[in-house]
Order: structure tokens, then C-alpha cells, then sequence
């Protein structure tokens, strides 16, 4: 099982620490890239997509041991209209 607190919500970017049975971990979606999105745990890039026509959608990575993915939505007045956190099989966030 695991949890997350969203730490930080701006423009394109949210901030979360996430508590598995491997630890606690800081997770950031940046959206803010020039070309690009990424995806960061503890401060190191674990996925980065580029993103030249539009945002990418799905991000897949891992958290300690678990497959976890970010799904994203953003509108065409670039705002997250859709955010999902999922780790192993479990949404741990959504808005």
C-alpha cells in the first residue's frame, strides 16, 4: 500500500511525497520543460517525454520497487484538468 500528500501544486508542475513499503519518496511531474515533460524521484529524472505538438498523457516509472505511472490532462489554456498517481495497481491521487 502506499499514499500520497501532495506537497505542492503550481502551473504545470505538482510535488508529493509518497510513502510505500520501500520508503518515502519525493515525486515531481514538471510540465514546465521546453520541449519536453518530466518526471522526478528524489531529484532524479525517471521519465522524460518530449512534448513538441502537445503534453504528453501517460508517464511510466518506478517508485522503490513499484511500477507507478502519472496520467495528465491538460486543456488548451494549459491547465492540469486531469491528474492521476498510480502506484503498483492503486490510484494514490487524483484531481
Amino acid at each position: 500500500m502506499a499514499i500520497a500528500n501532495l506537497m505542492e501544486k503550481k502551473w504545470l508542475w505538482r510535488s508529493f511525497h509518497v510513502v510505500t513499503a520501500d520508503g518515502v519518496f519525493e515525486v515531481i511531474y514538471n510540465g514546465k520543460g521546453a520541449g519536453y515533460e518530466e518526471v522526478l524521484v528524489n531529484g532524479e529524472v525517471v521519465c522524460r517525454l518530449p512534448s513538441h505538438l502537445w503534453y504528453v498523457p501517460k508517464f511510466d516509472f518506478d517508485i522503490g520497487n513499484a511500477p507507478s505511472q502519472i496520467n495528465v490532462k491538460v486543456s488548451p489554456l494549459l491547465q492540469i484538468i486531469s491528474f492521476r498517481l498510480i502506484v503498483g495497481e492503486m490510484e494514490i491521487y487524483s484531481e
